[in-house]
Protein backbone atom coordinates (compact mmCIF):
# COMPACT_ATOMS: atom_id res chain seq x y z
CA UNK A 1 0.00 0.00 0.00
CA UNK A 2 1.13 3.82 -1.05
CA UNK A 3 0.42 6.86 -1.34
CA UNK A 4 1.65 10.34 -2.96
CA UNK A 5 2.76 13.19 -0.26
CA UNK A 6 4.68 16.48 -0.05
CA UNK A 7 6.57 18.46 2.26
CA UNK A 8 8.46 21.28 1.80
CA UNK A 9 12.51 22.18 2.16
CA UNK A 10 13.79 25.30 2.28
CA UNK A 11 10.56 26.55 0.61
CA UNK A 12 10.62 23.83 -2.33
CA UNK A 13 7.93 21.39 -2.46
CA UNK A 14 9.11 17.83 -2.02
CA UNK A 15 6.96 15.16 -3.84
CA UNK A 16 7.42 11.59 -2.07
CA UNK A 17 5.86 8.27 -1.81
CA UNK A 18 4.69 6.93 1.31
CA UNK A 19 5.40 3.01 1.29
CA UNK A 20 2.66 1.40 4.51
CA UNK A 21 2.54 -2.17 5.69
CA UNK A 22 -0.35 -3.83 4.19
CA UNK A 23 -1.17 -5.40 7.89
CA UNK A 24 -0.81 -1.61 9.21
CA UNK A 25 -2.03 -1.61 12.78
CA UNK A 26 -3.52 1.86 13.35
CA UNK A 27 -3.36 1.46 17.19
CA UNK A 28 0.14 1.29 17.36
CA UNK A 29 3.52 3.06 16.32
CA UNK A 30 5.83 1.77 13.56
CA UNK A 31 9.50 1.73 12.63
CA UNK A 32 10.08 4.29 9.70
CA UNK A 33 12.88 4.43 7.01
CA UNK A 34 13.90 6.96 4.40
CA UNK A 35 15.29 5.96 1.27
CA UNK A 36 17.75 8.36 0.15
CA UNK A 37 18.16 7.51 -3.73
CA UNK A 38 22.00 8.14 -5.87
CA UNK A 39 23.15 11.02 -7.97
CA UNK A 40 20.87 12.51 -9.98
CA UNK A 41 17.92 10.17 -9.20
CA UNK A 42 14.14 9.76 -9.18
CA UNK A 43 12.16 8.07 -6.53
CA UNK A 44 10.78 5.64 -9.40
CA UNK A 45 14.14 4.17 -10.43
CA UNK A 46 15.74 1.60 -8.42
CA UNK A 47 14.04 2.47 -4.71
CA UNK A 48 11.04 0.91 -5.25
CA UNK A 49 11.68 -3.12 -5.35
CA UNK A 50 13.74 -2.17 -1.69
CA UNK A 51 10.70 0.22 -0.64
CA UNK A 52 8.78 -2.81 -1.22
CA UNK A 53 10.63 -5.39 0.61
CA UNK A 54 10.54 -3.19 3.80
CA UNK A 55 7.25 -1.93 4.23
CA UNK A 56 6.33 -5.96 3.69
CA UNK A 57 7.97 -6.25 7.09
CA UNK A 58 6.48 -3.94 9.00
CA UNK A 59 8.31 -0.58 8.40
CA UNK A 60 7.07 2.49 7.19
CA UNK A 61 9.11 3.75 4.24
CA UNK A 62 9.27 7.32 2.71
CA UNK A 63 11.45 7.39 -0.84
CA UNK A 64 11.74 11.12 -2.31
CA UNK A 65 12.97 13.05 -4.90
CA UNK A 66 15.40 15.91 -4.17
CA UNK A 67 14.86 19.27 -4.94
CA UNK A 68 16.03 20.07 -8.07
CA UNK A 69 14.98 16.39 -9.62
CA UNK A 70 12.20 14.56 -10.37
CA UNK A 71 8.89 15.69 -9.49
CA UNK A 72 10.21 17.89 -6.68
CA UNK A 73 10.38 21.45 -7.06
CA UNK A 74 13.61 23.79 -6.68
CA UNK A 75 16.58 24.80 -9.31
CA UNK A 76 16.61 22.24 -12.15
CA UNK A 77 19.24 19.58 -11.89
CA UNK A 78 21.48 21.59 -9.22
CA UNK A 79 23.17 18.89 -7.16
CA UNK A 80 24.41 20.04 -3.80
CA UNK A 81 25.25 17.50 -0.91
CA UNK A 82 24.59 20.02 1.67
CA UNK A 83 20.60 20.68 -0.14
CA UNK A 84 19.99 17.06 -0.39
CA UNK A 85 21.45 16.60 3.16
CA UNK A 86 18.83 19.12 4.58
CA UNK A 87 15.80 17.36 2.19
CA UNK A 88 16.52 14.17 4.55
CA UNK A 89 16.32 16.02 7.43
CA UNK A 90 13.14 17.28 6.46
CA UNK A 91 11.96 14.05 5.33
CA UNK A 92 12.88 12.89 8.89
CA UNK A 93 10.84 15.54 10.20
CA UNK A 94 7.65 14.73 7.99
CA UNK A 95 8.42 11.47 8.86
CA UNK A 96 7.15 12.69 12.55
CA UNK A 97 4.50 14.39 11.43
CA UNK A 98 2.90 10.31 10.50
CA UNK A 99 0.75 9.76 13.38
CA UNK A 100 1.68 5.61 12.59
CA UNK A 101 5.22 6.62 12.83
CA UNK A 102 6.96 6.10 16.08
CA UNK A 103 9.64 8.79 16.30
CA UNK A 104 11.98 7.20 17.73
CA UNK A 105 12.33 4.27 15.76
CA UNK A 106 13.63 6.55 12.66
CA UNK A 107 16.26 5.12 10.34
CA UNK A 108 18.25 5.77 6.86
CA UNK A 109 18.91 3.91 4.24
CA UNK A 110 20.78 5.09 1.38
CA UNK A 111 22.23 3.81 -2.08
CA UNK A 112 25.53 5.33 -3.92
CA UNK A 113 25.43 9.38 -3.78
CA UNK A 114 22.48 9.04 -1.32
CA UNK A 115 24.82 6.63 0.71
CA UNK A 116 27.00 9.46 1.46
CA UNK A 117 24.48 11.62 2.16
CA UNK A 118 23.22 9.25 4.85
CA UNK A 119 25.88 8.70 6.14
CA UNK A 120 26.68 12.44 6.54
CA UNK A 121 23.07 13.34 7.90
CA UNK A 122 23.78 10.47 10.67
CA UNK A 123 26.56 12.49 11.86
CA UNK A 124 25.02 15.59 12.83
CA UNK A 125 21.03 14.35 13.03
CA UNK A 126 20.30 12.18 16.36
CA UNK A 127 17.10 11.33 15.46
CA UNK A 128 18.12 8.71 12.97
CA UNK A 129 18.87 5.21 15.18
CA UNK A 130 19.89 3.17 12.67
CA UNK A 131 21.57 3.33 9.33
CA UNK A 132 22.29 1.33 5.88
CA UNK A 133 24.56 2.15 2.99
CA UNK A 134 25.22 0.58 -0.28
CA UNK A 135 27.67 0.56 -2.61
CA UNK A 136 28.10 3.82 -1.69
CA UNK A 137 32.08 6.15 -1.19
CA UNK A 138 33.89 7.87 1.26
CA UNK A 139 35.80 10.00 -0.54
CA UNK A 140 34.35 11.60 -3.76
CA UNK A 141 38.46 12.99 -5.04
CA UNK A 142 39.80 9.46 -4.27
CA UNK A 143 36.60 7.88 -6.74
CA UNK A 144 36.71 10.56 -9.47
CA UNK A 145 40.46 11.33 -9.44
CA UNK A 146 41.76 7.55 -8.81
CA UNK A 147 42.85 6.14 -12.08
CA UNK A 148 44.25 9.29 -13.42
CA UNK A 149 48.11 10.14 -13.71
CA UNK A 150 49.51 13.38 -11.59
CA UNK A 151 49.16 15.20 -15.40
CA UNK A 152 46.03 14.06 -16.26
CA UNK A 153 44.77 15.59 -12.56
CA UNK A 154 46.50 18.79 -12.67
CA UNK A 155 44.52 19.12 -16.61
CA UNK A 156 41.64 18.13 -14.69
CA UNK A 157 41.53 20.58 -11.92
CA UNK A 158 42.71 23.84 -14.06
CA UNK A 159 39.50 22.85 -16.24
CA UNK A 160 37.33 22.75 -13.03
CA UNK A 161 39.34 26.20 -11.85
CA UNK A 162 38.67 27.69 -15.11
CA UNK A 163 35.00 26.90 -14.92
CA UNK A 164 34.46 28.38 -11.22
CA UNK A 165 35.79 31.60 -12.57
CA UNK A 166 33.75 31.62 -15.30
CA UNK A 167 30.78 31.05 -13.01
CA UNK A 168 32.00 33.63 -10.72
CA UNK A 169 33.05 36.36 -13.09
CA UNK A 170 30.35 35.86 -16.12
CA UNK A 171 27.51 33.86 -14.49
CA UNK A 172 27.96 31.27 -17.32
CA UNK A 173 27.94 27.39 -16.38
CA UNK A 174 28.45 24.42 -18.29
CA UNK A 175 25.19 22.34 -18.19
CA UNK A 176 25.25 18.86 -19.59
CA UNK A 177 23.60 15.76 -19.46
CA UNK A 178 23.76 13.57 -16.33
CA UNK A 179 25.76 11.16 -19.40
CA UNK A 180 28.40 13.67 -19.95
CA UNK A 181 29.99 13.29 -16.33
CA UNK A 182 29.78 9.59 -15.86
CA UNK A 183 32.93 8.00 -16.02
CA UNK A 184 32.27 4.25 -15.92
CA UNK A 185 30.90 1.84 -18.38
CA UNK A 186 28.03 0.40 -15.72
CA UNK A 187 26.91 3.98 -15.19
CA UNK A 188 26.59 5.14 -18.85
CA UNK A 189 25.18 1.65 -19.88
CA UNK A 190 22.41 1.96 -17.17
CA UNK A 191 21.91 5.62 -18.38
CA UNK A 192 21.10 5.09 -21.57
CA UNK A 193 18.98 1.85 -20.76
CA UNK A 194 17.02 3.53 -18.62
CA UNK A 195 16.68 7.41 -19.82
CA UNK A 196 13.56 6.88 -21.78
CA UNK A 197 11.87 5.03 -19.88
CA UNK A 198 12.11 7.74 -17.11
CA UNK A 199 12.71 11.19 -18.97
CA UNK A 200 13.70 12.99 -15.70
CA UNK A 201 16.70 11.76 -16.20
CA UNK A 202 17.52 13.74 -18.87
CA UNK A 203 17.20 16.90 -16.34
CA UNK A 204 20.75 18.84 -17.30
CA UNK A 205 23.20 19.33 -14.06
CA UNK A 206 26.10 21.91 -14.16
CA UNK A 207 29.19 20.53 -15.48
CA UNK A 208 30.97 21.67 -11.81
CA UNK A 209 29.09 19.35 -10.15
CA UNK A 210 31.75 16.92 -10.25
CA UNK A 211 34.13 19.79 -7.97
CA UNK A 212 30.46 19.08 -5.71
CA UNK A 213 31.08 15.30 -5.72
CA UNK A 214 34.60 15.56 -5.43
CA UNK A 215 34.55 17.51 -1.65
CA UNK A 216 32.07 14.91 -0.63
CA UNK A 217 33.87 13.09 1.66
CA UNK A 218 31.95 11.20 3.52
CA UNK A 219 34.57 9.38 5.49
CA UNK A 220 35.45 12.75 7.52
CA UNK A 221 31.90 12.18 9.05
CA UNK A 222 31.65 8.57 9.60
CA UNK A 223 33.56 8.64 12.75
CA UNK A 224 30.92 11.08 14.40
CA UNK A 225 27.76 8.01 13.31
CA UNK A 226 27.27 7.02 16.95
CA UNK A 227 24.67 4.39 15.65
CA UNK A 228 24.07 0.75 13.96
CA UNK A 229 25.87 1.03 10.65
CA UNK A 230 25.40 -1.52 7.78
CA UNK A 231 28.23 -1.38 5.09
CA UNK A 232 26.74 -3.32 1.99
CA UNK A 233 29.63 -3.05 -0.71
CA UNK A 234 29.60 -4.45 -4.23
CA UNK A 235 32.68 -7.04 -5.27
CA UNK A 236 32.57 -5.42 -8.86
CA UNK A 237 31.86 -2.25 -8.59
CA UNK A 238 33.21 0.03 -11.32
CA UNK A 239 31.18 3.43 -10.07
CA UNK A 240 32.33 3.44 -6.14
CA UNK A 241 35.11 0.93 -5.74
CA UNK A 242 35.00 -2.12 -3.01
CA UNK A 243 37.63 -0.27 -1.65
CA UNK A 244 35.93 2.67 -0.36
CA UNK A 245 33.22 0.48 1.27
CA UNK A 246 36.22 -1.29 2.97
CA UNK A 247 37.51 2.35 4.12
CA UNK A 248 34.64 3.14 5.09
CA UNK A 249 34.07 -0.13 7.63
CA UNK A 250 37.58 0.57 9.21
CA UNK A 251 36.38 4.12 10.17
CA UNK A 252 33.06 3.22 11.77
CA UNK A 253 32.44 2.92 14.97
CA UNK A 254 30.83 -0.63 16.57
CA UNK A 255 27.93 -1.68 16.27
CA UNK A 256 28.84 -2.24 12.63
CA UNK A 257 28.82 -4.52 9.72
CA UNK A 258 30.27 -5.12 6.13
CA UNK A 259 28.59 -7.19 3.64
CA UNK A 260 30.66 -7.79 0.40
CA UNK A 261 28.18 -9.11 -2.58
CA UNK A 262 30.70 -11.61 -4.33
CA UNK A 263 30.74 -11.44 -8.44
CA UNK A 264 28.46 -8.44 -8.19
CA UNK A 265 28.79 -5.36 -10.06
CA UNK A 266 27.00 -1.22 -8.77
CA UNK A 267 23.67 -2.25 -10.51
CA UNK A 268 23.16 -6.01 -9.65
CA UNK A 269 21.44 -4.89 -6.13
CA UNK A 270 18.62 -3.56 -7.04
CA UNK A 271 16.97 -6.73 -9.05
CA UNK A 272 17.38 -10.45 -8.99
CA UNK A 273 19.49 -12.85 -6.55
CA UNK A 274 21.60 -10.01 -5.64
CA UNK A 275 19.10 -7.75 -4.51
CA UNK A 276 17.64 -11.01 -2.41
CA UNK A 277 20.21 -11.40 -0.52
CA UNK A 278 21.40 -7.26 0.22
CA UNK A 279 17.32 -6.60 0.85
CA UNK A 280 17.27 -9.85 3.25
CA UNK A 281 20.31 -8.36 5.67
CA UNK A 282 18.98 -5.12 5.36
CA UNK A 283 15.79 -6.17 6.83
CA UNK A 284 17.49 -8.32 9.47
CA UNK A 285 19.77 -5.25 10.45
CA UNK A 286 16.90 -2.86 10.68
CA UNK A 287 14.63 -5.18 12.24
CA UNK A 288 17.33 -5.82 14.98
CA UNK A 289 18.03 -2.15 15.68
CA UNK A 290 14.62 -0.35 14.95
CA UNK A 291 12.01 -3.01 15.21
Amino acid sequence: MQKNVEFYSEGSLIKGILHLPENLDENRKHPAIVLCHGFAGVKELLLPNFAKRFSENGFIVLSFDYRGFGESEGERGRLLPKNQITDIRNAITFLQSIVEVDSQRIGLWGTSFGGANAIITSSIDKRVKCLSVQITFGNGERVITGGMSEEEKSKFYDSITKMCIRAVTKNKEMMVTVDKVLTDEQSKEFYFSHVEEFPALKTKIPFLTVKETIEHKAENHIGSVNIPILIVGAENDAVNPIEESTILFEKANEPKELLIVKGATHYDLYEGEKFEEVSNKQIEWFSRYLA
